[in-house]
């Protein structure tokens, strides 16, 4: 393979040429039909298959500036001949040279038992090659299927110091991605080895990210992200079609094209690469503390790569200006940078088929955290991650005892958490000598099970003002997400004393009043009334609150009327024989039929609940509402569930639960809840959980997760909030289908605009 050749500019980015590995034709005799076709010499002593270097840094000698691009023992290509006698698609392996890396000995069958190409009857054979070969997934009608992935996270991170003073922290790409093509029409009188000339066929992005401009100042990083502003595919199934080099085989800027494969109806326009790394604090003992995400100082630089689909059209590879940079320092919000090309120059615009080099500004932190707007409208609601807060209003300014949270729920929002564990009681208003009637019920909130003297709706309007004050910054797509419970020891009842309502359907009355009472003001509430569907779209939704209704048993589902039209969906909680499942349910782990607009006959609704939830967790497996073993194993257990839901479940009908929070009991801990207890179980589950869903690598939704102390400063649940939202935009979500092109808002003009940024 010969090296990538390019000139050097001073600009922000710089295209790279192609390259090409020559395999050496050996001539013989004219083959004979049966006869094995042969690529090279035999290969022998070959390690198991690794991949192709690409290396970090240009470098300079006699040739010029390019980008060193070696093969590597083992190295596979799949080869595809139409004309072959005994079936047209195999595996090679690759043997480098001893003396240049850059070019090929040999290249022979992956598994020597095994028949390789042979030659047919046809006098001329056309050979299509691919790197490398397990990425095919298939071929139809002589076009191969491969993928590029949305989630594109570097294996390993290198830190090296730089010429600034700085350090330098490099991804180590997946050059698995880096996808190349050969062909090349041999015909058979000629006989001998027949020769491929690799070249790049994916576009690549050489991103480097500038730390802060600022002496001594540090941010922290979460994630850099490359998109299309006109919603074209980036990522994906696709298949590989050869027919443009086959038509035109001596024009040199011929390429393979694509066809698109797989589910148009998914976020295919964009990729992300999270900026965390397992090793970042290498100082630390510990291999568990060693990981986070990635701190830039003054003159320290992230250097990333993204392999896209190339764009090219008729052999232009003219620069595109439909691509945007978004990179996302950790709860803050997004900078962006659009790749604009500018007349007569390559400052701007990406190149098909090249290594493009992309230099940002350096990076500012602003906020509030506004993750919600960067994703794709047209998203299920239900595909989305959403972090949560356990017991998100038991916090020490309002009164508790044991505090799970240190934010408010004003901050919380601000910070991007979006659902919210929400306790509440009945309350019968009227004066204390009257025995009210079920109009009379409204709701207040309660801290560790006690009523307070806060209504319900004051806290609904409190997230609906941080909703409105997103939508005044620009950024209209955020919404939240309640789960409402009842602390029914503190519910009154209401009616004559010899035929009194119990408390537990006083709450159910006391939901419909309170809620149709802020339906009624939806400017300052800004509950969501339309139907809640499997295909609700963020779209649907945004600058509202979605309210969910945990409620104990049929008598309290009942208790409302078919015919209402509460403005939130209904779940009993509990083991209960409503839904198939494949595993045993218990009262923490279970899934229920939920219905849109009344809890009555829940079992006719469309969706479905599945829910993982318990407090108390027992220390070293003795007792809780869940042991430790159960917790765990029931985390894990629905986030592998959810992969399978996610591929089997099309309509989008399933919601998810996953309660990380809770507090540790028994054991040397209080028998009931404990700050030692929630501190400790925090401690133990944010690092854990953080470091399962950094190795995730299927796309399927977290759902929502609730988390102690979710705050985005906090030294173990930080990290896993930034994770969870990160979910959103490293995976492949499904999204409605559209006949029209997303245009993506790429302005950075609220909350100060860093120099050089859009």
């Amino acid at each position: 393979m010969k090296r990538i050749m390019y000139p050097l500019f001073a600009a922000a980015m710089v295209a790279m040429s192609s390259c090409q590995d020559d395999i050496a034709e050996k001539p013989v005799t004219p083959a004979q039909p049966g006869d094995e076709i042969t690529f090279g010499s035999a290969l022998t002593d070959v390690d198991a298959q690794t991949r192709t270097i690409y290396g970090d840094k240009p470098v300079t000698d006699d040739n010029g500036t390019y980008y060193p691009v070696t093969w590597e023992d083992g190295d596979q290509i799949a080869i595809y001949c139409p004309e072959a006698s005994n079936g047209n698609l195999v595996n090679y392996k690759v043997t480098p040279d001893e003396i240049d890396a850059s070019h090929s000995s040999a290249v022979t069958k992956v598994n020597p038992d095994q028949a390789g190409l042979q030659w047919g009857t046809a006098p001329v054979h056309h050979f299509s090659a691919f790197y490398p070969a397990d990425r095919i997934l298939g071929q139809q009608d002589g076009r191969l299927l491969a993928e590029i992935p949305v989630n594109q996270d570097p294996i390993s991170w290198k830190h090296e110091p730089n010429e600034a003073g700085g350090m330098t922290y490099t991804g180590v790409a997946n050059t698995d991605y880096a996808f190349m093509w050969a062909y090349n029409e041999h015909e058979t009188v000629d006989g001998g080895d027949v020769a491929l000339d690799f070249k790049p066929w994916v576009t690549i992005l050489d991103v480097e990210i500038n730390g802060p401009e600022t002496p001594g100042q540090e941010i922290k990083m979460s994630s850099v992200q490359i998109r299309s502003t006109t919603n074209e595919t980036l990522n994906g199934e696709f298949y590989l079609d050869f027919t443009a080099v086959e038509k035109d085989p001596t024009n040199p800027n011929a390429a393979p094209t694509y066809i698109q494969a797989g589910n148009p109806n998914a976020t295919r326009s964009q990729i992300t690469i999270q900026l965390y790394d397992n090793n970042f604090h290498e100082e630390e003992e510990n291999e568990e503390d060693r990981a986070d995400f990635i701190t830039l100082g003054h003159n320290d630089k992230i250097v990333v790569r993204f392999y896209l689909l190339p764009k090219d059209t008729n052999y232009d590879t003219s620069a595109r200006q439909d691509l945007q940079i978004r990179v996302t320092p950790y709860n803050s919000a997004v900078l962006t940078r659009t790749l604009t090309a500018e007349e007569g120059s390559q400052k701007g615009g990406i190149l098909a088929h090249k290594v493009n080099k992309v230099i940002l500004p350096s990076v500012s932190q602003t906020g509030p955290n506004y993750w919600m707007s960067s994703l794709n409208p047209n998203i299920y609601v239900t595909e989305l991650s959403l972090p949560g807060s356990k017991m998100s209003y038991q916090t020490q300014a309002n009164g508790a005892n044991v505090v799970y949270q240190d934010l408010s729920i004003a901050e919380q929002v601000t910070n991007g958490i979006r659902a919210f564990q929400i306790q509440t009681a009945s309350t019968n208003n009227v004066p204390w000598y009257e025995s009210g009637s079920a109009s009379d019920q409204v709701l207040y909130m309660t801290v560790a099970g006690n009523k307070t003297d806060t209504r319900f709706k004051d806290i609904v309007r409190e997230i609906a003002t941080g909703l409105k004050t997103a939508e005044a910054a620009g950024k209209n797509q955020e919404y939240a997400f309640i789960l409402l419970t009842a602390a029914l020891g503190e519910c009154e009842g209401y009616g004559p004393v010899l035929n009194r309502t119990d408390g537990e359907l006083a709450w159910m009355d006391a939901i419909r009043n309170e809620l149709a009472e802020m339906a009624d003001e939806e400017e300052t509430y800004r509950l969501y009334t339309g139907e809640i569907t499997p295909t609700t779209t963020i779209d649907d939704v945004k600058g509202h609150i979605i309210i969910k209704v945990n409620y104990n048993n049929d008598n309290m589902g009942s208790h409302l009327r078919e015919n209402d039209r509460i403005p939130a969906m209904f779940a009993k909680w509990g083991v209960f024989d409503d839904v198939s499942t494949p595993f045993t349910e218990t009262s923490a782990y279970a899934i229920n039929s939920m219905r849109w607009g009344t809890s009555h006959n829940v079992n006719n609704g469309a969706l479905q609940w599945f829910y993982h939830e318990a407090t108390s967790v027992g220390y070293n497996n003795n007792g809780g509402e869940e042991t430790y073993d159960q917790k765990i194993g029931n985390i894990e257990d629905m986030w592998e569930r959810s992969i399978g839901y996610y591929n089997s479940n099309s309509d989008h009908s399933m919601w998810f639960l996953n309660d990380l929070g809770g507090c540790y009991v028994n054991g040397g801990y209080s028998s009931g809840e404990s700050q030692s207890g929630v501190k400790a179980w925090t401690q133990e589950v944010g690092p854990y959980a953080t470091r399962l869903l950094q190795n995730r690598t299927e796309d399927a939704t977290l759902g929502i997760v609730l988390i102690n102390y979710a705050n985005p400063e906090n030294d173990y649940s930080g990290n896993l909030i930034q994770t969870i939202i990160n979910n959103n935009f490293n995976f492949l979500l499904r999204t409605r289908g559209s006949s029209q092109s997303n245009v993506y808002n790429a302005s950075y003009s609220k909350g100060g605009n860093a120099i050089g940024w859009d």
